[in-house]
């Protein structure tokens, strides 16, 4: 059985809280930990994942959010994870992700 865009959003939102809690220990912590840092980057898999599988029609409806970068960050972190810079994966999980949960909770 398919899962639609209503559970891949939910699968979203509730990665998104997870990696909110991964970046709550605030950068400086986060950039020293490998663990945080590898929590955030499989959190990010997942989402740019579930960002993927939602359908033309629902991405066009949410055309605020930037779902090309959000499904290449994925490809990113699963196949080039060699070149993958910490604090980028900071930016993105401490600001990015939350905006793009606002844009889609209608906020």
């Amino acid at each position: 059985m398919s899962r639609g865009d209503a559970e891949r959003v939910a699968d979203i939102f509730e990665v998104a809280n997870e990696l909110a809690e991964v970046v709550a220990v605030g950068r400086e912590p986060f950039l020293a930990s490998l663990l945080h840092i590898r929590a955030a980057e499989r959190l990010l898999e997942i989402i740019g994942e579930a960002s993927n599988a939602l359908s033309d029609g629902y991405k066009e409806r949410h055309r605020e959010v930037a779902w090309r970068d959000v499904v290449a960050l994925r490809n990113l972190l699963a196949h080039h994870y060699h070149r993958i810079d910490p604090e980028q994966v900071w930016q993105i999980a401490a600001t990015a992700v939350p905006e793009v949960v606002e844009k889609l909770e209608g906020r």
